[in-house]
């Protein structure tokens, strides 16, 4: 399901989303007009209509909680993707220090292009990658593998290492943590919610049906719209609306700058 979504451009999915979900309320709505009298209902709207505040509060709470975070989510994703490609500058820049860094500049230049040019666009389609995670080992061990004659390039060694871990760090969450999703009971709630939501609001007895089917395309359109928000931005890498791969491609500028 996921995978079909993402493939979409950005307005066919916000349009099959925030659509579908405004016509099967609007669906709703005229299923229930068509088997209860507008009697029966306007009788009970002062009822109905607390009740629904109440329902209201309580999911737009719940709502604003969800995208809040995967909004949050979404903006420490791009962060450590910053982070990665920051230390690594820092490893590249310090390994001009030693006679043997050639070899370790060269691993680093072709780890960043690949990571921007080929593992970036695997990430959107949602696949793994088999290749950088062994060229960062690399790196890792051609740092240990240093030759080191003074304590001024032990020093800088020591800081290198330091950043390379950050850049492990970053690269596993890239690969693991923000790889997972939101729950699936939280979709599940986030779901019934909208629907239990949207048709109390057919519960209430207008004498123009027009009216009622605007109040219940309204609301199901606005709650389409933070739920569209939530799946677009669930899976921080995937997906046309997605953390791009700027910060390598601004390290590979920086790699070109130091020099080789």
């Amino acid at each position: 399901m996921i995978s079909w979504f993402e493939s979409l451009p950005t307005p066919l999915a916000g349009l099959v989303v925030v659509g579908g979900f405004v016509g099967f309320s609007l669906l709703i709505g005229y299923l229930v007009g068509r088997f209860t009298s507008q009697e029966v209902r306007s009788a009970h709207n002062d009822r109905a209509g607390f009740i629904l505040a109440v329902i209201g509060v309580i999911y737009a709470v719940l709502l604003a909680f969800v995208a809040i975070g995967v909004w949050e989510r979404f903006q420490e994703a791009q962060a450590r993707s910053f982070d990665e490609a920051g230390a690594l500058a820092t490893v590249y820049r310090d390994a001009g220090s030693f006679r043997d860094g050639a070899r370790l500049r060269s691993v680093l230049r072709t780890y960043a292009i690949w990571v921007a040019q080929e593992e970036w666009p695997r990430m959107r389609r949602g696949e793994k990658s088999e290749v950088s995670s062994p060229l960062l080992e690399e790196a890792d061990r051609e740092i240990r593998g240093l030759s080191v004659d003074s304590a001024r390039l032990a020093d800088v060694q020591a800081q290198m290492l330091s950043a390379m871990e950050t850049a492990l760090t970053g690269r596993e969450e890239r690969l693991t943590v923000y790889a997972r999703g939101i729950n699936g009971i939280i979709w599940l709630v986030l779901i019934v919610g909208a629907v239990v939501t949207v048709a109390f609001t057919c519960l209430f007895g207008f004498e123009r049906t027009v009216m009622q089917q605007l109040m219940i395309g309204g609301l199901s359109f606005l709650i389409g719209l933070v739920l569209f928000l939530i799946l677009a931005l669930d899976f921080p890498y995937r997906g046309s609306i997605s953390v791009t791969p700027e910060a390598f491609q601004g390290l590979l500028e920086t790699f070109s700058a130091i020099g080789p």
